[in-house]
């Protein structure tokens, strides 16, 4: 690692930790020793005077774990949403009471808090969350996140806890997101990649989907840490099984892979910004040729004459993502028209602002294809 990157990841204040369901439990069962390394971690980072938010996936593994000691219990093969959340429910209440006895012998005080994309899709919702967050580490407090997926459903979701972390990162103005994992880092080809500078499609075209009970995988990983780069935030994915991932980053060790942020003039955005960047959309419209050389090249509103077509069903002010004709992303906004109105404008030849350049961010990457 570079010296001047050694130097700011020391100097960051705030960090988050997601910690995903294949460290947590293995083909043995529930893995309280990653709890307990966790606290070390937590413990060493705040002994150097930094806030902590941990994401932790695991309820629904924990559920089953629960469930198994029951002579009656007979698991499902393809469990549907209603066995799902109901084994996150089960879980939850035993995943945050190991997090709470074992942090507790650390000296670590932990509040839990779960979220669904429709609470980061509300604009006040969403503010009201980064007062709770302060108001909790004011009080030497660490938040323990995760989805609420006793409620959430498919179209309410995340996804996936990397997403949901980087939101959270995002939200927070952490400083750095740190990803534990199952696996050495990201890697090309079978080879770890030690440092990466720039998220584009090549990257990400080495990234692929979940190799253990998790629902997420490299792929996930690698688009929090292209917001991350957006929104100016290190992002590391380290090896959670090694002893103590997080302290040796700190020493500069050579493990995992450090995605390193933009330069500093990229790295200006507005916390509403942010939140666009961060918050699921609500639909989708797809430009023409005329729109997309206005949005890339000039920094245009987006205009209803450039709407060719759209999905989704949204409101006004609800956040959108902008497509050209291949289905690449290029920017996200929120929209001054609802879809109903939206419907009756195109192709009449108007040109009502559909979402005005202020409320707009770009693609940091155009040629992402989602």
């Amino acid at each position: 690692m570079r010296q001047n990157q050694l130097k700011a990841l020391n100097e960051c204040r705030r960090i988050v930790i997601k910690v995903g369901t294949g460290l947590l439990a293995d083909e043995r069962g529930f893995r309280p020793e990653m709890i307990e390394s966790l606290a070390r971690e937590i413990q060493f980072l705040k002994k150097n005077g930094r806030q902590v938010i941990l994401v932790s996936s695991g309820a629904v593994g924990a559920g089953r774990e629960v469930l198994k000691k029951r002579k009656d219990y007979e698991p499902l093969a393809e469990p549907g949403i209603s066995r799902k959340q109901a084994l996150a429910a089960i879980g939850q209440v035993h995943l945050i009471s190991e997090y709470s006895r074992i942090f507790a012998g650390a000296g670590i005080h932990t509040a839990q808090l779960l979220f669904s994309a429709r609470d980061f899709r509300d604009r006040r919702a969403y503010l009201n969350i980064g007062h709770t967050l302060n108001e909790l580490l004011a009080l030497d407090i660490v938040p323990i996140i995760n989805e609420n997926d006793t409620v959430s459903t498919e179209e309410l979701r995340f996804g996936d806890n990397d997403m949901l972390s980087a939101a959270c990162a995002g939200l927070f103005h952490a400083d750095c997101l740190i990803i534990l994992t199952t696996v050495e880092g990201f890697l090309r080809e079978g080879t770890r990649i030690p440092f990466i500078e720039h998220v584009d499609d090549d990257v990400l075209s080495f990234a692929g989907g979940p190799t253990g009970p998790g629902s997420g995988g490299m792929r996930t990983k690698m688009e929090a840490a292209r917001l991350g780069q957006k929104v100016g935030h290190f992002t590391a994915i380290l090896p959670g099984r090694v002893e103590s991932p997080i302290q040796a980053l700190m020493r500069g060790e050579d493990l995992g892979t450090l995605i390193v942020p933009f330069s500093e003039p990229q790295r200006k955005l507005a916390a509403r910004k942010k939140w666009i960047l961060y918050v699921p959309g609500e639909g989708r419209l797809i430009v023409d040729d005329g729109a997309r050389k206005a949005l890339l090249e000039k920094g245009a509103s987006l205009l209803s004459a450039g709407v060719q077509e759209y999905s989704g069903n949204f409101r006004q002010g609800d956040v959108v993502e902008i497509m050209d004709g291949v289905g690449t992303v290029l920017a996200r906004g929120l929209s001054s028209i609802p879809s109903d109105a939206l419907e009756s404008l195109i192709g009449s030849g108007s040109s009502a602002e559909v979402i005005h350049r202020d409320n707009l961010i770009l693609d940091p990457h155009p040629g992402f294809h989602p």
